[in-house]
This record gives structure tokens, C-alpha cells and sequence, in this order.
């Protein structure tokens, strides 16, 4: 993926089929429903393929095996960084906080943190956080939302790596700067809900004794990040940071512990990269998909629902995305369809890329069968539908907040409103 972006010429096909290797050896490890997501995706997939095959569409074979490679690189190489950044090293042995200060530095810390190693910071301060083996509502709903406030702005994200992809063009650093205010929504939003102050919420909020001194690694790798793009424009961002992350991993290893730096590196790609496959059979099927849609819309004419995409058709989609996630769809299923079906518009690639992130950090609390929500309720007993029933406020609120800083930036990109039917 990496030659690929730094020579145009390189195929990505080799790094496609590597994926799909990796993908079949490891399937013993894929649970059910993985398996019948995967399946229905595929099969999707397949069927949009092989409509287009039957009216001369080319078959693009790269297209359909390596159409999310930048997704499975980038998950790759963030997981490295788990073995260089972990908060709890330091904080171990010190007495939990208490109160409404605790609550917001779990909220940020979950939320900075996990914007760069992604979900082992959640199962990090939560196990570190229950109590008898009970995380209880407001510490999973702190860690939960905090969380996935990452994916509005993080270049870390998965949702960054599927935005910039199904939005092509779009700049990182108007998109990161858009996601900011739609984060610190969210995260004031659940410090009120949590808010240990208020009278009916009980008890003092138990948080996790976080230290920022911690996120200088985190800080390092955004820097580094944001040079290369500056000194190489021509690179893409998914490229410089699967790059950067394992680079960054291995000289911080090797700094720390020298010659004991080789073991951790050497069990995380035997057996570390092996946890990622959910995540990796998910991103090579939603790839199939993405590629059968495009088959298929190659054959249905231009009709389209309106003929601009404009702030009031981002929030509509919006909306429609985290209905969609509600009854359980993933985000990158909605933002693979969405962004195959909205390209013969040309929308404004920065406004596209901010509504699919907000679909996503929006999406994942309302998504009962989220991958979140699943870790949590296997390993701290809380039921995926309780996250839903719990959060149906939040999110309602956050598409609110969202829809209006939709238009807001559509004024400010200079994009025009207004809902037009195709005919």
C-alpha cells in the first residue's frame, strides 16, 4: 500500500491478495455473526459484479480484492502502537479519583488516548476501573462515548481512513479542524449526563487516575504525521501514518528497552495482528461490496434522489446513516454504499468526508452490535441494547448539534443548499 502511494504505477493487487490470505487462515477465529455479516457482504458484493459483468462493465479484479487496502493497512499499523502507549504503566498503584474531575479526565483520556491506539484503550481503563468485576452505567458510558468522539477528527480512526477514501480529495486538515467542535459537543454532552454534581446521579464517578504526561508519544506521531503530508504532499495520509506508526513503535522500543525490544515486536506480529481479524474480514468484504455497487451503478442510469450535495442533503444522510446503525449496521457498510452512490454528483469532497465521520461517531453509540459495544458486553457483562436504550437522548442530540454544524460548514466551504429531485 505504502509503493502504491509513493509510485502510482505499483499495483495494490499483491497487497489485496496478502490481505485476503491472512484473512482465510485466521476465519477459525471469526465468530458467527462475523461470518454471516461477511457472507451478505460478499454475496452483495458478488451479485453487483456479475450483474455488470452481464452488461459489459470491466471487471476490475484490484478494485474488488484491494478496494479498502488504505482501511487494512491503517489497521495494521496503529495496532503497534499498543506496545509503546499504554496509560496504565504509570498509573497502576495510584487511588482511583473521585468526583467531576475524574469524570473529565477519564472522558479526555479515554477520548486522546483512543483517538491514536484505538479500542485497547477502552478494555486498558476499564478493567482498571470496575469494581468486583462491575463497570457500572456511567463509567461505561464515559469510556464508551469518550471513545468514539475519536472517530469525528482522529487520523487514527478507522472512520478517517474509510472518510478519505469514499470521499477522495478531501484535506486532512479541514476535516480533523471540522470534527474538533463536534467532539467537544459530545463529550460536554455526556459530562452533563454523567455529571456526578447533579442530584440524581449518585454516587461520586469513580474515574481512572490519568496522566497526561502520558500522550507525548500520541503528540510525537501527529507531528510526525503532519510533517511528512507538509514535506511530501504527494503522499497519501493513510500511507504516511501506516508508515509512521510501526517506524515510531520500534525506535521507542528500541530507545526503552534495546535488544529486549525484539520479543513484544515479535509476538505482536505473531499473534498481536491475529486480534484484528474481525476488523480485517469486515473491511475486505465491505471492499467487495463497494466494488459490486459500483457495477451496479454503472448500469441504473444518472437518477439520483436530488442533483447537489448540499448541507441539507449531508444531514439527511446523516440522519439516514445512524438510523441504518441503529438496527445494527456497521458504519463502514453505509459509508461504502453512500460514498459509490453519491460520486456521480462530485459532491464537495471536504463536506462528504466531515458527514461520513459524523455518521460514524454518532453511529457507533446508537449501534447496539457495534464492535465496541460487543467487546464491552463480553468482557463487562453490559448488554449491546442497554448501550442503545442509554444513549437514545445523546444521540438525538448529537444529530442535532451535527446537522447544524453541517450547514455551518457548508456556508463556509462555499457550498450550495438546497434540496433538487433528479428526475
Amino acid at each position: 500500500m505504502i509503493a502504491a502511494s509513493v509510485a502510482p504505477g505499483v499495483s495494490l493487487l499483491p497487497a489485496g491478495l496478502l490481505g485476503w490470505t491472512a484473512a482465510l487462515l485466521l476465519s477459525h477465529r471469526l465468530g458467527r455473526r462475523q461470518r454471516i455479516q461477511g457472507g451478505c457482504l460478499i454475496g452483495l458484493g458478488v451479485a453487483g459484479i456479475a450483474w455488470g459483468a452481464l452488461h459489459d462493465v470491466p471487471l476490475d479484479i484490484t478494485r474488488i480484492l484491494a478496494g479498502n487496502q488504505g482501511l487494512v493497512s491503517l489497521l495494521a499499523a496503529v495496532s503497534f502502537l499498543r506496545l509503546v502507549t499504554r496509560p496504565e504503566a504509570a498509573q497502576r498503584d495510584a487511588p482511583p479519583p473521585r468526583g467531576r474531575k475524574a469524570l473529565w479526565r477519564t472522558l479526555i483520556g479515554v477520548h486522546l488516548f483512543g483517538a491514536v491506539i484505538n479500542l485497547s484503550t477502552v478494555v486498558i481503563l476499564g478493567d482498571r476501573m470496575t469494581t468486583r468485576g462491575r463497570l457500572g452505567k456511567r463509567r461505561a458510558l464515559a469510556l464508551s462515548r469518550g471513545f468514539a468522539a475519536g472517530a469525528f477528527w482522529s487520523p487514527f480512526f478507522s472512520a478517517m481512513a474509510a472518510a478519505l477514501t469514499y470521499a477522495p480529495g478531501a484535506q486532512l486538515g479541514i476535516v480533523v479542524l471540522a470534527g474538533w467542535p463536534m467532539a467537544a459537543i459530545s463529550l460536554w454532552l455526556t459530562a452533563r449526563d454523567l455529571d456526578p454534581g447533579n442530584p440524581g446521579g449518585g454516587a461520586p464517578f469513580i474515574g481512572y487516575p490519568m496522566r497526561f504526561s502520558a500522550l507525548w508519544i500520541p503528540g510525537l506521531l501527529v507531528a510526525i504525521v503532519l510533517a511528512l503530508h507538509a514535506l511530501v504532499p504527494g503522499w497519501s495520509i493513510l500511507a504516511i501514518i501506516t508508515l509512521s506508526a510501526p517506524l515510531l513503535t520500534v525506535g521507542i522500543l528500541l530507545a526503552r528497552q534495546r535488544r529486549g525490544a525484539w520479543p513484544p515486536l515479535r509476538d505482536h506480529v505473531g499473534r498481536g495482528l491475529a486480534s484484528t481479524v474481525n476488523e480485517l474480514a469486515l473491511f475486505l468484504a465491505a471492499g467487495v461490496l463497494a466494488a459490486g455497487l459500483i457495477s451496479l451503478t454503472g448500469q441504473l442510469g444518472d437518477w439520483l434522489p436530488f442533483t447537489r450535495f448540499g448541507p441539507p442533503q449531508a444531514g439527511l444522510l446523516l440522519l439516514v446513516m445512524v438510523g441504518l446503525a441503529t438496527l445494527g449496521m456497521h458504519p463502514i457498510i453505509t459509508i461504502a454504499a453512500c460514498g459509490v452512490w453519491l460520486a456521480p454528483l462530485h459532491p464537495n469532497p471536504n463536506l462528504l468526508a466531515i458527514t461520513l465521520l459524523m455518521a460514524w461517531g454518532i453511529g457507533v453509540p446508537a449501534n447496539p452490535l457495534s464492535g465496541l459495544h460487543l467487546m464491552m458486553q463480553g468482557r463487562y457483562g453490559i448488554d449491546g441494547y442497554a448501550f442503545l436504550r442509554w444513549n437514545a437522548s445523546y444521540v438525538l442530540k448529537c444529530l442535532g448539534a451535527g446537522v447544524g454544524l453541517l450547514y455551518l460548514y457548508g456556508m463556509l466551504l462555499g457550498v450550495p443548499g438546497g434540496i433538487c429531485r433528479g428526475g
